[in-house]
């Protein structure tokens, strides 16, 4: 059973990535929570820079369990939850854009939580990770629609 909630497992992961010397940025839904948006979801994305058996150390070490392990991308579970981590250094996105780690990272914003903090990207790099993959799914329209308004109003 959680002991937080899974937005604090969240930050509890990417704290122990830290001490591990690796990196991590929380994209996708929760982070749209984040921003404001309503969502209810169990699948958390988290955008990584730690060697792959590092990382199969610290989920392990955290009681998740681990469904997929390919290149670029790791699946796991911990209770209902699914967690996406994304290994990648950088890749091009829909438009030919050139999504860097360092460089979302540079302007990530930080987000205190009661057990812990975590780094979200900036509302732009958001838009330019919901562009990423092949195609563009509906949902990732609704999103950046959304992210795209949030700049408009200022924030």
């Amino acid at each position: 059973m959680w002991h937080r909630t899974p937005i604090e497992e969240a930050a509890a992961l990417m704290q122990r990535i830290t001490q591990h010397h690796g990196r991590s940025m929380l994209i996708g839904g929760a982070a749209l929570f984040l921003y404001g948006k309503p969502q209810r979801s169990l699948d958390y994305d988290l955008w990584v820079r730690i060697a792959n058996d590092e990382l199969v150390e610290i989920l392990t070490a955290h009681g998740f369990e681990i469904d997929s392990n390919r290149a670029g991308r790791m699946v796991a579970y911990y209770e209902e939850c699914k967690f996406d981590f994304f290994l990648f250094k950088r890749a091009y996105n829909y438009d030919k854009e050139l999504v860097e780690y360092d460089a979302i990272e540079a302007n990530a914003k930080e987000v205190c939580l009661e057990h812990g903090k975590l780094l979200i990207p900036s509302i732009e790099d958001m838009i330019k990770l919901k562009k990423l993959g092949d195609d563009i799914r509906s949902k990732d329209l609704e999103d950046i629609a959304y992210l795209e308004a949030l700049l408009k109003a200022g924030i």
